[in-house]
């Protein structure tokens, strides 16, 4: 068995904590091998976790970079060194002078592609150790900026200037740090703010209110029955569905002519519906990754 599972993570626990109770439930590594997320959320965000099982997995670094959604709720007149609710308060500043019309006419300078410097308490290396170890200790970290889009951010819920929270809806490129959002929209608001929470609702194409909460598993025999195939989870690509034969030539090393003229990532479909293969074209070069044999594919062949 080899697809995808859709969670719905609660806050309070890590990514590799749900994979782990998914794991002792349906023991999904003794069964199947292999077990992998498609981009970690912190454990005080909860929201949608792609999960990968058996072969799927080899197709994560697929899921890892797409894009993503979030619900995200900002709280204004303070900030801590994480950026997010589980830091130290270490400045603060007024709030009340911030009105809806105001946030409506700032974030209109977040979307499009934007640079972000990411949070010194992050998972990314710096000089081969992560970002956020070395903030532990109080050493002083120069975050390299990123280019990261934004395609839409808009405004749910805002208290201001009485209360000082607002709830935005944003649509991003993998990789961006909405604790950075937060931060840098108290900044251009005349204040300070922090992420108080995050819920992921989309990846790529998958959408949080297609997930299960973990504890519903405890009432499913078999993960079959809420398993996304591969190739449901690779549908944002364009699809090539060859003769048996170019399979077979595929699968074995040998060169077959798809008449890709574009850069981008294509999958290989049989026409049973198995996704057998991707294709990644770059700079006018084909890279294949193959999950299958023609052996096991085809038995008979």
């Amino acid at each position: 068995m080899n697809g995808f599972i859709l969670i719905d993570k609660p806050s309070g626990i890590s990514s590799f904590q749900a994979l782990q109770q998914l794991n002792r439930r349906f023991r999904i590594q003794d069964n199947y091998g292999r077990l992998g997320h498609g981009g970690t959320l912190d454990p005080e965000a909860s929201g949608l976790l792609v999960i990968a099982i058996g072969r799927a997995t080899k197709l994560l670094r697929f899921f890892l970079g797409s894009d993503k959604r979030y619900t995200a709720t900002i709280q204004f007149g303070a900030r801590t060194n994480t950026d997010d609710a589980e830091g130290e308060i270490v400045a603060t500043a007024p709030f009340n002078h911030i009105t809806r019309d105001d946030v409506a006419r700032v974030i209109e300078r977040f979307k499009g592609k934007i640079q972000q410097i990411p949070p010194g308490f992050s998972a990314i290396h710096i000089n081969g150790k992560r970002a956020y170890k070395l903030a532990r200790k109080g050493k002083d970290i120069e975050m390299p900026p990123r280019e990261v889009e934004i395609y839409d951010i808009r405004i749910l819920d805002c208290g201001l200037p009485e209360n000082p929270t607002l709830t935005l809806d944003i649509a991003c490129s993998g990789g961006t740090y909405i604790r950075t959002i937060a931060h840098d929209l108290g900044i251009a608001l005349g204040s300070e703010a922090y992420l108080s929470t995050l819920r992921r609702t989309e990846s790529c194409h998958f959408k949080v209110q297609d997930a299960l909460e973990l504890g519903a598993f405890e009432h499913i025999e078999s993960l079959e029955s809420c398993m996304h195939t591969n190739v449901e989870a690779m549908s944002a690509y364009p699809a090539i569905r060859p003769s048996k034969k170019n399979i077979i030539r595929l699968l074995r090393g040998l060169p077959v002519n798809f008449n890709i003229s574009q850069d981008g990532i294509y999958t290989i479909i049989t026409p049973d519906e198995q996704l057998v293969a991707v294709v990644e074209r770059r700079d006018g070069k084909n890279d294949y990754l193959r999950l299958t044999t023609p052996e096991e594919l085809y038995p008979k062949t």
